[in-house]
């Protein structure tokens, strides 16, 4: 794996090559929201899990706090599956640790009488080890295939074509209803399509996007948009979506996020609109 093709794969989940190693708590935060939400005592031992095995670096701690106040999507979940496999990570964690083992001890913290771990987290578990147990190289081909910065689409059969997606009968977060978004190739900034066709915004410092007066993009016809919904803002270390308490959510890559980089090429969905960051 070439350095172009890790950086792809990384810049996909909002991570970086110094922040990869937050990758190995996907599939745990995935077990934690099996039966529909992450409770204060398992979101309180990943935290901690974390911080003793893994280096999250700045990007890794957004993107964990993204996916536990909100359920990841379950493709992201399983093309991080294959990408730990793909880099060895499947059964180490920076000083040590196992994923499998994570996912046990926070499903066993969840609250349940004597430690017992409920059937949605079995299962889920049961799905991170199948995901897990597969070939490195085959993982790896399986990515490379699927190496389209611009495809974010379903993922069924990841590892095994006429199986049945392992990730299945996990939840899937709610989508917003959206038009598609505009094509990765065009002027550098935001792109995005309205009634009165196609346009783009170069981002200097600090834009917010809403439906209310006085914002600096103003979508007045998007009823499903909060009045100040979101932020785009240039910072010295890179550009970054920022969610303003949205009723509806900020949606990057088919994620919900509180706070996510944007390295280029990303799908941002705010309300109906349908966004394109090109870097």
């Amino acid at each position: 794996m070439n350095d172009r093709e890790l950086q792809s794969f990384l810049h996909e989940f909002g991570i970086d090559a110094e922040s990869r190693e937050a990758l190995v708590f996907l599939p745990v935060v995935w077990v934690a929201w099996s039966d529909g939400t992450v409770e204060p005592g398992e979101r309180a031992l990943i935290l901690e899990l974390a911080a003793q095995h893994v280096n999250l670096g700045p990007e890794g701690a957004r993107a964990l706090e993204n996916w536990l106040s909100f359920v990841p999507d379950r493709a992201r979940v399983e093309r991080g599956a294959a990408l730990l496999v793909a880099l060895d990570m499947r059964t180490r964690a920076g000083a040590g640790g196992d994923v499998i083992d994570f996912c046990r001890r926070v499903a066993q913290s969840g609250g349940s009488l004597f430690g017992r771990i409920s059937t949605p987290e079995r299962e889920a578990m049961e799905a991170v080890a199948h995901s897990l147990a597969v070939e490195p190289q085959l993982a790896w081909d399986k990515l490379r295939a699927r190496l389209v910065v611009e495809s974010h689409g379903s993922l069924e059969g990841w590892f095994d074509e006429e199986a049945t997606n392992p990730f299945g009968g996990m939840p899937a977060p709610a989508k917003p209803k959206a038009e598609p978004a505009p094509p990765l190739d065009g002027p550098a900034g935001l792109a995005w399509s309205d009634a009165g066709g196609s346009a783009h915004l170069v981002v200097e410092e600090r834009i917010v996007i809403g439906r209310g007066r006085g914002i600096d993009l103003q979508l007045a016809w998007d009823g499903q948009l909060s009045r100040a919904h979101a932020a785009i803002e240039r910072r010295t270390e890179g550009v970054y979506l920022v969610d303003l308490g949205s009723l509806n959510g900020s949606i990057v890559n088919g994620d919900r996020v509180k706070e996510r980089r944007l390295y280029g090429g990303e799908i941002i969905r705010l309300g109906e609109t349908s966004f394109r960051w090109r870097a």
